[in-house]
């Protein structure tokens, strides 16, 4: 037999996720000797043994690696042969160097951990911290590279002598697994109350509070949720006014799949990404009748999810469905700590909170996604997606640090054709969201040891990341480069519709239904068709206060005005003329807002977006069949402009011949899908993409989809990226 020693070198997300002992039984199989092991680099291997051996089991490797592990290198090298052939093994981690492997996301709890804590005959019946190399924590707890137990929030946890012993069996499922812990050894429960009482049955105090209408803050993963008794309208209406949540969803975390079947549709496509390692919250459709109208009243879906750590599935096990919402006052960072989570019970936030002493390192809300037709649009990428990269194609090497927006923060580190797009920072005009923004950013450098020698940003001079010293990315065009970049079409000829509520514009004025032609060179952008400006009387007070902007569409137009005052009428008229606070927009997002007012469906939004969502909702209960309003668009000059006047007009129209609301918000939507349609005919680019928070309209998107796939345009949209501000940072690090 021909000997041969070969060096195997792995990179990408192999770390955590049972590599190194899958490694080693495939080593057995094959009769083969050597060792692996990781590094900062990622996982290495000799192996030495006949060459045809040593062939199948490096096919192996690249054939069947671990379910949760991600190859993104895989090399091999012949090397001196040692003849060491008597062992395989699995050698001590080796943490010099330049880190180059991936760290894994947190994982969901696996079919194996859930059935060893409904065991009453395993040690760890029961036990909320059950973990194994498939399964469990792992961003959330890391403090650096390699990811070795010393270097995450378990090194104060010393196991026992049976854990000891599991964790160094290459045999076992938790070889190595680094949150490795029973009750002996472990992590513990307890509450904290008001009045500080103890309790030793922590679990049990928590569901009988929870049934007797109380609200808790639960420690999970990545941070603090809020829970309560979604079936009791008293506290849900209690949990309303005090998170100032009057309209807007919560999430709910349902039992088992079977429940959520009961409550909403449910695809082939939303099952298996409930039930994923990711275990995201998905926007379901409610079923007609579901007990949930309550949870959101403002439109038709509910965002759901299953449970995905061993204390939600004893918790749910006793509840079935509780409210899951972050644990947070209005647009603070997720509590990840006691002494946060006091705050809350000092504000009467929450009545109790159940928490335990294993330390969350990195704050990580729950991720949203929702399905258009068979294909996923992440709304907010963080606990079970992060620090996962990106791979894009054609970028030239060099590192950069992007900031992102100032709603919906994400920052992003690009290292040569790599981008580490960040969890969900969140609003940044609260100083305690840039300050962790600030923090994470270290903390990234460190994990990725990456110095970003550039700085992109956001150009809105008003925004807290604004250095005109940095390199100043345009919103739309962030939008349009993070579509370009996920879908590798740098370089390609694209027309970008981006289409969003607000976002600063090469001419000083506020962006928002923008066609954007980039070609070979995507660091440049022209401009050729956008909505008429439109005045926002009163600025952001008309964000909130819409039937403002219903009026500056409609004051040209022949319109009786009957829901506004004539006080209110001349002050607003008084404000435009004058220009006080009257900032110009091209906005498809406050177009919505403006049109909702008209129509008579809300006149305030108490919360982001919430005419639209609402204008969504009576779009989608429309049942009979109708054609759009009619789309102008003047094309005597580049830019066109799509002249939103004709819309109002008609819209006025129908609102004295009595068309229902319904039907308006239906024609309204394929009015702006017919817009879309007339400038892509005229441009005929090679790809379309679409990007912005207007395409969170799920509604919107699908009618777009159908108009597209009939013309047989090719089109991309954001999926993995967040379509919404989320997403700008990984748009602004391709340049």
């Amino acid at each position: 037999m021909s000997l041969v020693r070969r060096l195997i070198k792995i990179s990408g997300i192999v770390q955590g996720v049972g590599m190194r002992p899958t490694i080693y039984r495939y080593a057995l199989e094959w009769n083969l000797s050597g060792f692996v092991a990781n590094t900062a680099q990622g996982v290495v291997i000799e192996v030495e043994g006949g060459q045809f051996e040593v062939d199948a089991f490096f096919e192996k490797i690249k054939t069947s690696p671990p379910p949760i592990a991600r190859i993104e290198r895989l090399t091999q090298q012949d090397i001196p042969i040692k003849n060491d052939r008597d062992v395989f093994r699995i050698d001590m981690s080796r943490g010099s160097g330049e880190k180059l492997t991936e760290i894994s996301p947190d994982i969901a709890t696996c079919k194996d951990c859930q059935n060893d804590i409904n065991d009453p005959k395993n040690r760890r019946f029961q036990y909320a911290f059950t973990n194994c190399t498939n399964c469990g924590p792992r961003f959330t707890i890391i403090h650096d590279r390699p990811y070795d137990r010393p270097l995450t929030s378990m090194k104060h946890f010393k196991m026992c002598k049976e854990c000891a012993e599991e964790y160094h069996d290459p045999c076992d499922r938790r070889f190595h697994a680094q949150p490795n812990a029973c009750p002996v050894c472990g992590p513990k429960l307890y509450i904290i109350a008001k009045m500080n009482e103890s309790c030793e049955m922590p679990l049990e105090y928590t569901v009988n509070e929870l049934k007797k209408g109380g609200i808790a803050a639960i420690k999970g993963l990545g941070g603090f949720n809020i829970a309560c008794d979604p079936l009791n309208p008293a506290t849900v209406e209690r949990l309303r006014k005090i998170k100032r949540r009057k309209n807007k969803s919560f999430a709910l975390m349902m039992r088992d799949i079977e429940l959520v079947r009961a409550h909403c549709e449910v695809s082939t496509e939303e099952e298996i990404a409930l039930k994923s390692s990711i275990s995201p919250i998905v926007l379901l459709k409610k079923i007609h009748g579901n007990s949930f109208q309550n949870i959101s009243p403002d439109n038709n879906y509910l965002g759901v999810m299953l449970p995905y750590t061993p204390l939600h599935h004893l918790l749910l096990s006793k509840t079935n469905v509780l409210v899951m919402t972050s644990a947070n006052k209005v647009d603070e960072p997720i509590a990840i700590n006691d002494q946060e989570v006091k705050k809350l019970l000092e504000d009467k936030i929450v009545d109790f909170a159940l928490s335990h002493d294993r330390e969350i390192v990195h704050r990580a809300d729950d991720s949203i996604v929702q399905f258009l037709r068979e294909k996923m649009q992440v709304i907010r990428r963080s606990r079970g997606f992060v620090p996962t990269p990106f791979y894009v194609e054609n970028l030239e090497n060099g590192s950069v640090l992007s900031l992102g927006a100032n709603m919906k923060n994400t920052f992003a580190i690009r290292k040569d054709e790599n981008i580490y797009l960040s969890q969900h920072i969140g609003e940044l005009i609260d100083y305690r969201n840039y300050d962790f923004q600030k923090n994470e950013i270290l903390d990234f450098k460190t994990l990725l040891d990456i110095s970003p020698k550039n700085i992109s940003a956001d150009a809105h001079p008003g925004y807290e990341n604004y250095n005109s010293s940095n390199q100043l990315v345009y919103h739309h065009h962030a939008h349009m480069l993070s579509v370009m970049g996920e879908h590798n079409l740098l370089g390609k000829n694209v027309l970008g519709v981006i289409c969003d509520g607000t976002g600063y514009g090469s001419d000083g004025k506020i962006w928002g239904f923008e066609f954007l032609s980039a070609g070979k060179d995507y660091r440049h952008f022209e401009r050729v068709a956008h909505l008429r400006y439109f005045p926002l009387p009163g600025g952001e007070m008309a964000i909130k206060e819409i039937d403002r902007i219903s009026f500056a569409l409609s004051r040209d137009i022949e319109n009786d005005f009957s829901n506004m005052g004539h006080d209110r009428r001349k002050m607003l008229e008084t404000v435009i003329k004058n220009g006080v606070n009257t900032p110009l927009t091209s906005s498809l997002g406050r177009l919505f807002d403006g049109v909702a007012a008209l129509i008579g469906i809300v006149s305030l939004a108490d919360y982001e977006a919430r005419a639209a969502i609402l204008l969504q909702k009576y779009a989608e209960n429309f049942k009979g069949k109708t054609e759009g309003y009619i789309p102008h668009v003047i094309d005597e000059d580049t830019p066109m402009i799509i002249d939103f006047a004709p819309l109002i007009g008609e819209i006025i129209l129908d609102l004295g011949s009595g068309v229902s609301k319904e039907e308006m918000a239906m024609k309204f939507h394929l009015w702006v899908v017919d817009v879309i349609g007339c400038v892509v005919d005229k441009i005929s680019p090679e790809y379309v993409v679409f990007s912005g928070g207007c395409f969170q309209n799920s509604h919107l998107c699908i009618l777009l989809m159908d108009f597209l796939d009939k013309t047989g345009m090719t089109y991309y949209f954001n999926q993995n990226i967040p379509i919404n501000d989320a997403g700008v940072a990984f748009g602004q690090a391709m340049i």
